[in-house]
């Protein structure tokens, strides 16, 4: 027999062998039924107010997308780059598996070309590794062969292209569009589509943009493809000749990131890890989180900032704005700091004691005890108390408070006089009397946690706001003044969808959405808020008030030698908290350019600060003005912690029994005119010019109920008035005295 025929023969017999390995084989191969860890991992994204527009993406770059949210076209392009026959073959080519036997039967090696469902197979399930032997080989082929007879094509297609390497990180066609192009995957043109096809086959050499050897081979494959969908039918020649090579973004993703970026990832996770029925992995969940966030309000807050000169600050100084919308808790807007200098953020963390700005939760303890904003207190400076607010001898055994230095001499005060001028002494024994725990209490019904008051709860302090409270906190907590006394949940998060066994998004339910039950009744949330006006309008705030004259309340605070200042206030639409504050403890904030010394306090900078926020709010969103609510006083009575000495009755003799000589007035009926030259007895209260609004003038240490702060107590006015008043016409006179800088405007 001829040699020849020995060697066919033999030949022959080895692939009958082979053929029948491969049946056995075929037959005992069972399809995985588990992924390979990681392969269906979906990223999450991070999404502005609109739920479009990406803040940041989470864990893998991956989105999944259902196949016919992927353009024809695209779907074309890859079949024109990797398997042109797919849909006319089960899994594997006739003709590659045939050489796969061959192969076998003559011992040569395994390489060649591989459908998508052989790399599907090869890539997507457990038990199959990257190994180029022959064993491998034939079980990629079963699975393949199997997947072509189980799945429908689509379903294959589907699957690979959520699944398939594109480079530049991009896991997935959808994460491919955002990497490469800035945009979903569904607005892809021809070009484009092309051109993450031929990524597929070298997608960690091939290069976009430049004109190398990478970049020339993409080149070239990208043109294979676009010949390729012409050769099928897919794309006409006129078509195909009209393709230009399209331009790619230099970075993978579409979000955009900000100096905020990184503060706003960690809340976002902070609040995702406090909701239910969220998969472990919360990054690679493919979750689609929206937030409230606004990019214009995010810049609004960013602009205030800046003019506040914050660049300029030393290292050591740290500040930062936070507004919460009082319906619902939704955060509007933040700026928590220059990461550059710190990556802690200085609105969600605590970063100093709050001061003064803490004394609105003692206020609203005493409402919600049912003493009305008219209850009265002595003010006067040092005092000393015992543990039950009860006054005791100066260098006694007993916590000595004083008011700021500079402060006017105070007498009997009521609580709107105590909120206006800040004053120490009044609070802290109104804070005893209530019960420090109460004050508490109170507190934290109104959102401030717990855990940041609880070791003051001893503390005569603790009115004085020596608890070091998150701004966001602060915020949120003052939200409740404005919106008729019911607290809220600070939040970003808006809306939480996970994609459900169906394959489509399911929302998820937030814990925050549930509206708390009123802390204050409306009428006892718009006595705390009259209080808070009178800051604003003539007290320590005056700073803060706005352009366009609408109704603002809030209250300054500063620390113990001016080591933190802070304004918090609202309108009756937005809270806004501002903080600044020295990172080195009690140490004052200083060497911010314009300011000498211990000059900062809440009605400096953080009122200025507050002011270009709002404004830039008012006039960018077109905020209309709303009124706050009136009180009626029908919830709470005055209580008389102290009581001012009885004003002097006039003796009969003291009153004149004649009508004194008042120029252009006529006596009154029945009345004999005095002799010429009987001097006019001296009115109780100062005259001062009418006011177009209304009512009486204010003093300087108290502030009668609906007092004009505006109407100046006497003509020439006094220098503590023009201080306030600047700009009135009777205060321009060079000769007139000015005494020092009151309390006012300073804590």
């Amino acid at each position: 027999m001829p040699s020849w025929k020995v060697v066919s023969g033999v030949t022959a017999v080895m692939f009958l062998g082979a053929v029948t390995l491969v049946g056995v084989g075929y037959a005992f191969t069972p399809i995985p039924d588990e992924p390979q860890d990681g392969v269906t991992d979906q990223g999450s994204a991070i999404l502005y107010q609109d739920g479009k527009t990406p803040i940041v993406r989470l864990g893998a770059t991956r989105e999944s997308v259902p196949l016919s949210k992927v353009p024809k076209h695209v779907q074309q392009a890859v079949l024109a780059a990797e398997d042109r026959n797919f849909y006319n073959e089960q899994g594997v080519s006739p003709k590659g598996l045939a050489r796969a036997v061959f192969k076998t039967a003559i011992g040569g090696d395994t390489q060649g070309g591989s459908t998508i469902t052989q790399q599907l197979a090869r890539n997507y399930y457990k038990g199959l590794s990257q190994d180029r032997t022959m064993s491998r080989k034939f079980k990629e082929i079963f699975i393949s062969l199997k997947l072509g007879r189980k799945l429908q094509h689509e379903k294959i297609l589907e699957m690979y292209l959520n699944t398939v390497y594109f480079g530049r990180q991009a896991n997935g066609i959808q994460a491919a569009s955002r990497a490469y192009f800035r945009q979903d995957v569904s607005k892809l043109n021809v070009a484009q589509g092309a051109l993450l096809a031929a990524m597929i086959q070298q997608p960690t050499y091939f290069k976009t943009r430049g004109n190398d050897d990478a970049n020339k081979a993409l080149r070239f494959r990208w043109n294979y493809v676009l010949d390729g969908l012409v050769e099928m039918g897919q794309l006409s020649q006129s078509a195909r000749q009209s393709q230009q090579f399209p331009k790619t973004t230099y970075k993978w993703s579409d979000a955009k990131e900000t100096s905020q970026t990184g503060f706003i990832r960690e809340q976002v996770m902070d609040e995702l890890r406090q909701i239910k029925g969220l998969p472990p992995d919360i990054e690679n969940g493919g979750l689609r989180v929206t937030t409230s966030l606004d990019p214009k309000w995010m810049k609004y807050a960013k602009d205030a900032m800046a003019e506040s000169g914050v660049s300029r600050w030393p290292k050591n100084i740290s500040g930062g704005l936070i507004a919460v919308d009082p319906k619902d808790g939704e955060i509007k807007a933040f700026y928590g700091g220059n990461p550059e200098r710190s990556q802690v953020d200085t609105v969600f963390t605590p970063g100093a004691q709050v001061g003064s700005s803490f004394k609105p939760y003692v206020l609203a303890t005493a409402l919600k005890k049912g003493e009305s904003i008219k209850s009265t207190i002595m003010g006067r400076s040092p005092q000393c108390f015992d543990g039950e607010g009860n006054n005791m001898p100066i260098g006694s055994n007993c916590y000595k408070v004083n008011n700021d230095e500079g402060d006017p001499p105070m007498g009997v005060i009521n609580l709107v006089t105590a909120t206006e001028k800040s004053v120490n002494t009044a609070y802290v024994k109104l804070g005893l009397k209530l019960g420090l725990h109460d004050v508490v209490e109170t507190a934290t019904e109104l959102g401030i946690p717990k855990k940041t008051l609880a070791k003051h709860e001893n503390q005569g302090g603790l009115s004085l706001g020596i608890a070091n409270i998150p701004a966001v906190y602060q915020a949120s907590g003052y939200a409740a003044f404005a919106n008729g006394g019911r607290p809220v949940t600070p939040h970003l998060v808006t809306k939480v969808e996970v994609k459900a066994d169906d394959g489509k998004m399911r929302k998820i339910a937030l814990p925050w959405d549930e509206k708390k039950e009123p802390v204050l009744t409306k009428d006892q949330a718009a006595q705390a808020t009259l209080a808070m006006k009178s800051v604003v309008r003539s007290g320590t705030g005056t700073k803060a008030r706005l352009s366009d004259g609408r109704d603002v309340a809030g209250k300054t605070g500063t620390t113990e030698r001016n080591a933190a200042a802070w304004f918090v206030g609202y309108v009756p639409q937005l809270s806004t908290a501002v903080t600044m504050y020295n990172q080195k403890g009690s140490r004052p904030i200083s060497g911010i350019p314009g300011f000498q010394g211990n000059s900062i306090y809440g009605g400096t900078i953080p009122a200025q600060i507050w002011k270009s926020f709002m404004e830039k709010v008012i006039a960018g969103e077109n905020m209309q003005p709303e009124p706050f609510d009136t009180p009626t006083y029908s919830d709470t009575a005055p209580k008389a912690w102290d009581t001012p000495p009885p004003t002097p009755t006039p003796s009969p003799s003291d009153t004149p029994s004649c009508e004194p000589n008042v120029p252009g007035s006529p006596p009154a009926p029945g009345a004999e005119p005095c002799p010429s030259g009987t001097p006019a007895p001296s009115p109780s209260v100062p005259s001062a010019p009418p006011s177009p609004g209304g009512g009486e003038p204010c003093d300087q240490w108290g502030m009668p109920m609906g007092c004009n702060p505006d109407v100046p107590p006497s003509s020439p006015p006094p220098s503590w008035w023009c201080l306030r008043h600047p700009e009135n016409a009777q205060c321009q006179d060079p000769n007139q005295q000015r005494s020092s800088q009151p309390r006012s405007q300073r804590s």
